[in-house]
């Protein structure tokens, strides 16, 4: 038998009041309403709550011993949805942050601290580099995650998934490379050794996308090579002793470029726009804490990306966002 909190309630304010107006005037219901609640429960118990005097309504014998256990129902649930209440906005628990090794490192050291006020919030941090085919099908979100940094959509369309910022995306090499195996469009990467990413791997080979000549025009190549990696960090320290060529942010070497470690392999501008993405879960269904830890998160993200953006100076390339990369 299915009993409604909202006929309990009806049923205590009748009782503490001995009329159906009354009772109807205080829970701001129609008097109508309040006689169906009731006459609906007594029907589905087969008993009688109250009884009718000349003057007003009285409890039945099964009313009065049924009263105790209505007032604890009660009490207990105005117990637990206030323990509900304070748990979401209480500083304390756990938060779990899953991404990339380099966005790991980039938040520990330039964003974190900047949550002010954690209370006796734990802050976890815990790589999660894409698995195989994660890129194309959509990432798993963990089941202890509460926020998840990354370059792929949720394959959960419950997820929340909002775009931090755009990466723009080609093919580097060191120039000792480039010299011992010249290459100067995309179409060359055939003959070449490219350091493919794990998660992007199809038919043992990646897919490589550029933007021709900064048109609209769209082509995808097939790329193979010795090495593979779960990273682009990893990766960039393959291309870095001239073992191949990597496709990475090109925001993420600036200091690679500026000091010629690595260079463009091609002349023109062949890129591709990669979207950093922060996947959580819908608001109404996670603890105030992870809230709070989220705001201060992306806040504090999106304030960087904006000044790196503006072209403020920065002291380093690796206390930029732009220096996010896997």
């Amino acid at each position: 038998m299915q009993i409604k909190p909202r006929e309990l309630k009806i049923i205590s304010v009748i009782a503490a009041t001995h009329s159906i107006g009354d009772a109807a005037a205080l829970l701001g219901m129609a008097q109508a309403n309040v006689s169906k609640y009731l006459a609906d429960f007594e029907t589905r118990v087969g008993l009688k709550v109250f009884e009718r005097t000349t003057r007003h309504l009285a409890l039945t014998q099964f009313g009065e011993s049924l009263l105790p256990f209505i007032e604890a129902s009660l009490k207990k649930n105005e117990q637990l949805i206030n323990f509900i209440a304070d748990y979401k906005h209480e500083k304390r628990g756990k938060v779990t942050i899953y991404g990339p090794s380099g966005i790991m490192s980039y938040l520990a050291r330039q964003v974190i601290h900047e949550i002010k006020d954690i209370g006796d919030i734990r802050i976890s941090l815990k790589t999660y580099n894409l698995d195989r085919n994660e890129f194309f099908e959509g990432v798993t979100f963990p089941d202890d995650c509460d926020i998840l940094i990354t370059y792929a959509q949720p394959k959960d369309e419950n997820l929340v998934a909002t775009t931090l910022t755009k990466y723009s995306l080609t093919a580097f090499a060191t120039p000792e490379y480039i010299k011992k195996h010249p290459i100067s469009k995309p179409d060359d990467l055939i003959n070449h050794s490219c350091i493919l990413i794990d998660s992007m791997i199809i038919d043992d080979a990646n897919i490589w996308r550029f933007r021709v000549n900064n048109s609209e025009q769209v082509i995808d190549y097939k790329v193979t090579g010795n090495y593979i990696c779960d990273n682009t960090q990893t990766a960039l320290e393959l291309a870095r002793n001239h073992l191949g060529i990597v496709f990475a942010p090109k925001e993420s070497l600036k200091k690679e470029l500026t000091q010629g470690m690595l260079v463009p392999c091609f002349p023109h501008e062949e890129e591709w726009w990669l979207d950093l993405t922060a996947i959580f879960r819908k608001r109404d269904y996670q603890p105030w804490r992870v809230q709070y830890v989220l705001d201060g998160v992306l806040n504090c993200l999106r304030q960087q990306i904006a000044q790196s953006s503006s072209g403020r100076p920065e002291s380093e390339d690796q206390n930029s966002p732009s220096g996010l990369s896997e």
